[in-house]
């Protein structure tokens, strides 16, 4: 088997690999595309993994109760409200003009 025309043969196959533009962009975009999504698994990984959050309490031995430093919020439950009945109601100022005076004379 001669030297030459294998060296040509994969000399001819390189270049139709690497040659084509077009195939070489699309390899690229694929790579970046899986990449982006493996950065993507990850940082979901990550923030389900931050989900839960811990904080240290300290023990006061003055008052000898617990108390945490850190400011938070606490959902406190009250059932059904109505909060119509909440509402305040609307107090209008009556003035002597003759538009906003009432008939109560």
């Amino acid at each position: 088997m001669k030297l030459k025309p294998v060296l040509l043969y994969l000399t001819g196959i390189a270049l139709l690999i690497f040659g084509n533009r077009d195939l070489w962009d699309e390899l690229q975009e694929e790579r970046a595309e899986k990449q982006r999504q493996q950065d993507l698994a990850q940082l979901q990984k990550d923030v389900l993994k931050q989900q839960f959050d811990s904080q240290k309490l300290q023990y006061d031995s003055l008052t000898k109760k617990w108390k945490n430093p850190e400011f938070y919020f606490q959902v406190v439950n009250v059932g059904k409200v109505n909060f119509k009945a909440l509402k305040k109601g609307k107090t209008k100022v009556e003035t002597d003009t003759d538009e906003d005076a009432t008939d109560s004379q």
